[in-house]
């Protein structure tokens, strides 16, 4: 009887690490904020939505959601890893407020050598004394180049923490920071006035929000 007590519990404690271990492999990311950037370019005619949800203690990783005419969609990208995991979203309402459900399909490995404008450089001016807070930004193809491609006018809110990264990843088309994308200070970026070459549009803060949301991983992963 002993014996079979004995074999018992170590079957207990296998199972059990197991277990354990089974929940420490589903990976798990926490986000804080959400915003609601809005593109509009006047001579296009057009408005174009960047919704991304943020951890702002860690901008190694956001989720980027995306709508398309029949349906929701949203990729997690993890400069870390160097993966990124694609979701499909179910959109429900509820006393006027809208909710997302985020339901795991498929991940895949990103190659930092498909990044796009990888050389550019990116130069700041003063901030602003007077209120509101406004600085100039300009990009430049290269560091060596001597005219910016595009110039910016970024006005500028007080935050808590620097939520510039925030604003940098919305309007990128990448998903990382370039290593000079940096803005000194606790601010958020509120509004752009872009300038590229002869096409000016905005680029607006229309929302953004606290929130609590988890998403766990599954532990195997489909490639």
């Amino acid at each position: 009887m002993g014996n079979l007590k004995n074999i018992f519990m170590r079957k207990f404690y296998f199972l059990a690490f197991i277990f354990a271990f089974v929940l420490s492999s589903a990976q798990t990311y926490s986000f804080d904020t959400v915003t609601k950037y809005v593109l509009n370019n006047a001579k296009k005619k057009g408005i174009k939505e960047s919704v991304n949800y943020f951890n702002s203690d860690d901008f190694n990783y956001f989720l980027k959601v995306t709508r398309v005419p029949d349906y929701l969609s949203a990729t997690l990208f993890d400069s870390k890893t160097d993966l990124a995991h694609h979701f499909t979203v179910k959109e429900s309402k509820s006393n006027g407020n809208i909710f997302f459900a985020f339901e795991y399909d498929y991940s895949y490995k990103l190659n930092t050598k498909h990044l796009i404008n990888q050389k550019q450089y990116i130069t700041f001016g003063e901030i602003s004394e007077s209120y509101p807070k406004q600085v100039s930004m300009q990009i430049f193809s290269s560091k060596k180049a001597k005219k910016p491609i595009a110039k910016h006018i970024l006005t500028l809110q007080p935050a808590s923490k620097n939520m510039f990264p925030m604003f940098a990843l919305s309007r990128s088309v990448n998903y990382m920071l370039p290593s000079d994308a940096d803005l000194p200070g606790n601010y958020m970026v509120v509004r752009d006035d872009i300038t590229e070459k002869k096409v000016s549009c905005e680029f607006v803060l229309e929302d953004h929000n606290d929130v609590k949301l988890k998403i766990t991983l599954p532990k195997t992963l489909n490639f």
